[in-house]
């Protein structure tokens, strides 16, 4: 539903400088993106009530893409809207607008130091349990499912990272899917883009060092409890394999957040694939092309999957397929592939549905 039809006063839209060529703009509904000078310019001619099909003459731009822009930000194609610009002069150049943090001495130096000192330790601890214990697994089906169970609360811990650094507000919101054999947890803040670089940079890495935090404090119990080492190490296994994924920069987790806030660039994936069909031979058309062939590559291991299990459920007797699937491993992955495929489903249908949409509009 777009704000249009629930508003019955003009659509105000809040709007503030980022830095040179970069700007927040928050919807009526609190939710906030990020435009560039180009976008801006074309809200404020559309705002001063500027005909579409000027506006596109004028910037050569196709209408099409001028609906699409306004159906990102709920505003329908007749409907009356207005930019405020929020200015920072109420600071003095070396006065920083206050944020308060869900972690109240986030800004502190001695917090920072003991933060430091914990991955540290953590580090050292988890390698020197590496070192000097066998490798043993848990391969019971009862001690599978605790293990995946402390996994979902690691996952637990790495989005409190995120939000411990995040600044106070009510925008945030949380969501749930599937990423490799566990589900992941993800904390969302839209009023993150009002941030710095280094402040955006800082919620990034926080669940990385929350997870560096948890294999230290998970190392330190196995030195501790010999006896524990196979439940130690089958969670140490998944857990790093899944912290080394949230910092895979061709995955959209918080290794490409790190990219897309170190280059300072919003919309570093669609930029990339513009790049990309364009034929241009450049960092962003390479980093695009890379994570095609990525992707593609874990297609192919699903499919892989796919197979394996196929060959099992129509050789091995019923007992050994049922058994075989309350793995939770196998159980996961699967859940896993089928989160992806209506994933992309969707995605599907919402750009069929959006196109259609847009053309209707360009014929009334």
């Amino acid at each position: 539903m777009n704000y249009s039809q629930s508003f019955q006063k003009p659509l105000v839209y809040k709007i503030g400088k980022i830095k040179e060529d970069r700007y927040w703009i928050e919807r009526p509904d609190g939710l906030l993106l990020q435009i560039d000078n180009y976008s801006k310019k074309l809200l404020e001619q559309l705002a001063n009530k500027e005909p579409i099909s000027s506006i596109a003459d004028k910037m050569e731009v196709s209408e099409k893409e001028i609906l699409l822009f306004l159906e990102k930000l709920g505003i329908d194609k007749d409907a009356a809207f207005s930019l405020i610009e929020e200015k920072q002069s109420d600071f003095e150049p070396d006065q920083k607008p206050l944020i308060t943090y869900y972690n109240p001495w986030l800004e502190r130096k001695w917090f920072n130091w003991i933060t430091a000192g914990a991955v540290l330790i953590s580090i050292i601890s988890t390698v020197l349990f590496m070192i000097n214990t066998p490798f043993f697994l848990v391969t019971d089906l009862k001690g599978q499912w605790i293990i995946a169970g402390v996994l979902t609360f690691s996952v637990l811990i790495h989005e409190l990272g995120h939000l411990l650094t995040m600044p106070r507000t009510g925008n945030i919101s949380i969501s749930v899917q599937w990423s490799g054999p566990v589900p992941l947890f993800s904390i969302v803040c839209n009023e993150a883009w009002k941030l710095s670089k280094w402040q955006r940079m800082r919620i990034n890495i926080a669940g990385f060092t929350a997870d560096l935090i948890v294999c230290g404090l998970t190392s330190v119990i196995g030195l501790c409890f010999a006896q524990l080492s196979p439940w130690i190490w089958s969670f140490l296994i998944v857990h790093m394999f899944r912290m080394l994924f949230a910092i895979f920069p061709l995955l959209p987790g918080d290794g490409y957040w790190m990219i897309v806030d170190l280059l300072n660039q919003p919309n570093l994936w669609k930029n990339a694939i513009d790049q990309l069909k364009k034929l241009k031979i450049n960092l962003l058309s390479f980093y695009a092309f890379v994570r095609i062939a990525f992707h593609i590559f874990i297609w192919i291991l699903y499919t892989y999957f796919i197979f394996l299990w196929s060959a099992i459920i129509f050789t091995r007797p019923f007992e050994d397929v049922l058994l075989f699937f309350l793995q939770p491993a196998p159980l996961l992955l699967f859940l896993n592939l089928f989160y992806q495929l209506i994933f992309i489903t969707s995605i599907g249908i919402k750009h069929i549905r959006r196109l259609g949409k847009a053309e209707r509009a360009l014929e009334r």
